[in-house]
């Protein structure tokens, strides 16, 4: 081997010698499996069950996904709800599709009404049937 093959060699094993020394074990606070902060929101997050024909309120951040049934979306004056699968801003009575992540940004006013029994993950969800 040439002078130039043994010094990349070398140099190549220092790094790996060195990134085995100074790795952290996986599992710890320096290199959690699992960041708190995803707990946190995994935390709040629910099943909510809404029987047709009741109404649920949404706080300003609430995020959602319809996982079977029909909500319809019903905006207040200044509400806005958008569905981040598709990218777009929902209208007032529009049905919110099915396995779509929803989401209701600060400032907005709406509530959601089930045209069928309904089920969905939720959080920031005012689930009081009206």
């Amino acid at each position: 081997m040439n002078r130039k093959n043994i010094s990349i060699l070398f140099l190549f094993l220092f790094i790996s010698l060195c990134s085995c020394i100074f790795a952290q074990t996986p599992g710890t606070s320096g290199d959690p499996l699992v960041t708190k902060s995803y707990l946190d929101f995994a935390a709040k997050l629910r099943e909510v069950e809404v029987k047709s024909g009741s109404t649920i309120t949404a706080e300003n951040g609430a995020v959602m996904v319809v996982m079977s049934g029909q909500l319809k979306l019903e905006l207040k004056k200044g509400g806005m709800v958008i569905d981040l699968t598709n990218g777009r801003k929902l209208t007032s009575n529009s049905t919110l599709q099915v396995f779509h992540l929803i989401m209701v940004p600060d400032g907005s006013l709406c509530s959601f009404k089930a045209t069928k029994d309904t089920r969905l993950m939720a959080m920031g969800i005012n689930d009081d049937a009206e």
